[in-house]
């Protein structure tokens, strides 16, 4: 469970606004164009001498003509003769590369590679079906604008005959509080709670608002960074689902499932999900594709990002025990057969070189986290405490029966606990989701995801487990294929989007830990 802010921080207002705790801690060149050339052919020359076995011909005195001189063999003209004269007019004729020059000697662009540049990005925007993704984003951020706009308006009609009032938060309340406060002042002025959340995007905010003019906004700067990479983590979508094989509708529903999914509003809050999710995606799907540099930078990365970002190195230490002589490694291709873009195994196995990066890419996300963890060994002499603290009774809870919490979160519903109560229905959800994973998705997106969910049903406390959840994509995927069906996927959406609306406006009246 995570505090609505920082301590400290301020509450009620501005859109980019902090609630104090509702806790004690909280980018083809035109094809070469001939040369012209003289008329009859290139480096034909014109002459006037006589065709061979012509009869001779006379002046009109009876004299032969003079003989004729050769005629001159044509020679390139002089570089100099290419170059503008001394007034500005260009000689004519020159210039007649990929581009001419204005009489000032600079370059004009040809239209052929304009065109071609222009359709190279047309063709990448198709083949990553960025207009959709483009729409979907703002469409997103029209639903959290409506929340926003809807919480307002709840705390005026509130605050009218009433001292006390709604209280409220915004894009920075809650866990982007926190994020904000550690970008601003670091983790000690931050306090010992701060240590919760992990470095990686306060780093980021803090390289940003180093750049001219960025000083001093450090949470415009949050919020639209967060929103910059919830791009990314579409796109990064977009990557694994072409891998897997999905088909062009298949990628179109994930783009909008991913956009409007409930607890999807957070990646227009200052959160961390958005940066996590690009980076567990990137991770993966460089696993998949074996390109092990990219899952190495990822998982390193996602495991300075959130504590979550550990488990990274399960799905991909599983992809890297593909085609090895180890035991049950030749079962690892039993869930879901590989999509048309992942790298088969070479028929000799892996180099070594190849072996080292496999290597690298499964203790990435251990040695990111391991990092910081060190640096707070280091710093406040307690090494596990932002793992640890995650544990307390006020946020995620100890380790419990999930049956029990299950149930209990259930009866919440009539106890006045309806923010606890909520949590119910996405964890039965994401069960059956599980089981359709095994059987259609390959194995290490079922354990990944499997891992995740038992880390949140075996807390205590089950606030923000449809975030926790939503960070393993695998999630995402299923929903994607489950909703092919259009009266099923119209019905699916349009309750999402409802959802998120509803999700959004009780997390900003503090009546739901998002």
């Amino acid at each position: 469970m995570t505090e609505p802010g920082p301590p400290g921080a301020a509450g009620g207002g501005s859109w980019f606004e902090t609630a104090r705790p509702a806790y004690p801690d909280r980018r083809r060149p035109a094809p070469p164009q001939p040369t012209p050339t003289p008329h009859g052919g290139a480096g034909a020359a014109v002459s006037d001498a006589p065709a061979p076995g012509a009869p001779e011909q006379h002046a009109p005195d009876g004299t032969a003509p003079p003989e004729r001189a050769a005629a001159p063999v044509p020679r390139p003209a002089p570089a100099s003769a290419l170059l503008p004269a001394a007034g500005g007019t260009p000689v004519a004729g020159a210039g007649r590369g990929r581009a001419g020059r204005h009489a000032s000697g600079a370059s004009t662009p040809d239209p052929a590679l304009e065109r071609g540049a222009a359709a190279a990005a047309g063709a990448w925007a198709r083949r990553w079906y960025f207009r959709e993704i483009l729409v979907a984003w703002i469409a997103a951020r029209v639903v959290v604008g409506a929340a926003l706009g809807l919480t307002r308006f709840l705390a005026d009609s509130v605050r009218e005959g009433n001292a006390v009032g709604l209280e409220t938060t915004g894009l920075l309340g809650w866990d982007a509080g926190w994020y904000l406060t550690i970008a601003e002042h670091g983790y000690e002025a931050s306090g010992d709670e701060s240590r919760r959340f992990f470095p990686l995007l306060p780093l980021l905010v803090r390289v940003f608002t180093v750049l001219p003019g960025l000083g001093g906004h450090s949470g415009a700067v949050l919020v639209a960074l967060v929103n910059v990479l919830a791009l990314g983590f579409a796109l990064a979508l977009v990557g694994v689902a072409r891998t897997e094989g999905f088909g062009e509708d298949a990628i179109q529903r994930l783009i909008w499932i991913s956009a409007l999914a409930p607890p999807a509003f957070v990646l227009v809050m200052g959160y961390a999900e958005a940066l996590a999710g690009l980076l567990a995606a990137a991770a993966v799907l460089g696993a998949r594709t074996h390109r092990w540099e990219i899952a190495a930078a990822a998982g390193l990365l996602g495991g300075l990002c959130r504590p979550l970002g550990l488990l990274l190195a399960v799905p991909v230490a599983i992809e890297a025990a593909r085609g090895l002589r180890l035991p049950l490694a030749g079962r690892l291709g039993a869930a879901g057969a590989p999509g048309p873009l992942v790298r088969p195994v070479a028929a000799g196995g892996p180099t070594g070189r190849e072996m080292l990066g496999r290597f690298a890419a499964v203790i990435a996300p251990i040695v990111g986290a391991g990092v910081y963890l060190m640096w707070s060994a280091s710093a406040y002499g307690d090494g596990l405490a932002p793992l640890t603290m995650q544990r307390d009774a006020a946020r995620h809870g100890s380790t419990g029966n999930p049956l029990a919490t299950i149930v209990d979160a259930a009866r919440g519903a009539t106890a006045g606990e309806l923010g606890t109560a909520l949590h119910v229905p996405w964890l039965l959800l994401a069960v059956a989701a599980l089981v359709v994973m095994v059987r259609t998705l390959p194995v290490s997106y079922a354990v990944w995801s499997g891992l995740v969910f038992a880390a949140v049903v075996t807390g205590s406390n089950l606030d923000s487990s449809e975030r926790y959840l939503y960070g393993a994509f695998p999630f995402l995927l299923v929903a994607a294929t489950a909703t092919a069906r259009r009266e099923v996927w119209n019905l699916v959406i349009t309750v999402s989007a409802a959802a998120m609306t509803v999700y959004a406006t009780l997390a900003f009246t503090l009546s739901y830990v998002p």
